[in-house]
């Protein structure tokens, strides 16, 4: 029952004294950090959030929003990860890497407040995929609530809903480096040139798409239900066009499709 797996996450957060939470701006972390906020209170909950080179248009801004719909507090920390060499590289255990070094910066900055636990919004489903990053969590001992009280992603949109949070219904995200394809430097104008195509493809409204680029290779990845409106010649012949004045030679549609707010 989800009202037992809430009361579950509610009691694993009533043990802590004063937190932080990891928070993206995302479903999840949003969550997280409005039920550690009721439990605790104000003084002894705070929101941190990484500001990087690597987040999609907007998605700094949408964090700092939730936040303030919350009342929470909210460190923001500037990092760089375009000047880390094993960053650049984009090797199999790159999202780790990252992961670790951005939470281990957290920490340092979370322990001059007296803050000494983070929260991450991990949930039950990100435990059956390949998440590299999870294995940093376990090295820092960073807590995941939402994944020990065995929510699943619906469960916690269906929560965040109850709770009319304004962003429940929120598209899954994910940083840019995602889409560069492993084995293949990282780098600002790689990611410049994900983030025009991906805007492009939103001024024609596919919202929650992502583009992946490899050498002068574009595969795009759009909603299930948009992708019969994209096969349409007017459409595919224009963000072909556009795509090509990006010198992006080869475009490919994954035909599988992102499953919505689901995904």
């Amino acid at each position: 029952m989800l009202a037992d797996k809430k009361k579950k996450l509610e009691t694993i957060i009533s043990r802590e004294t004063r937190v932080a939470v990891a928070c993206s701006g995302g479903v999840d972390s949003t969550l997280l950090l409005k039920v550690t906020h009721n439990i605790l209170g104000h003084d002894n909950t705070i929101a941190v959030f990484a500001e990087t080179p690597l987040l999609p248009p907007g998605e700094a801004e949408a964090a700092r929003e939730v936040v303030n719909s919350v009342g929470s507090r909210l460190l923001n920390v500037s990092l760089n990860p375009l000047v880390w060499p094993e960053f650049i590289e984009n090797p199999q255990e790159r999202c780790y890497l990252c992961k670790k070094k951005i939470y281990q910066t957290f920490l340092e900055k979370l322990g001059a407040l007296q803050f000494r636990t983070l929260m991450d919004g991990t949930n039950k489903d990100d435990l059956s995929d390949f998440r590299p990053g999870l294995k940093a969590l376990q090295e820092l001992n960073v807590k995941t609530p939402l994944a020990d009280a065995g929510l699943t992603k619906d469960e916690i949109r269906q929560l965040s809903r109850d709770l009319n949070l304004p962003n429940w219904d929120k598209l899954s995200s994910s940083c840019l480096a995602t889409r560069v394809v492993t084995g293949q430097q990282i780098s600002r104008e790689k990611l410049e040139l994900i983030k025009k195509c991906e805007n492009f493809l939103q001024t024609l409204d596919f919202w929650g798409c992502r583009v992946r680029i490899a050498n002068d290779s574009a595969v795009i990845e759009l909603l299930e239900e948009d992708i019969k409106r994209f096969a349409e010649q007017g459409i595919r012949v224009s963000v072909f066009n556009k795509f090509n004045d990006f010198n992006l030679k080869k475009i490919f549609l994954d035909v599988c499709g992102r499953k919505g707010i689901c995904s």
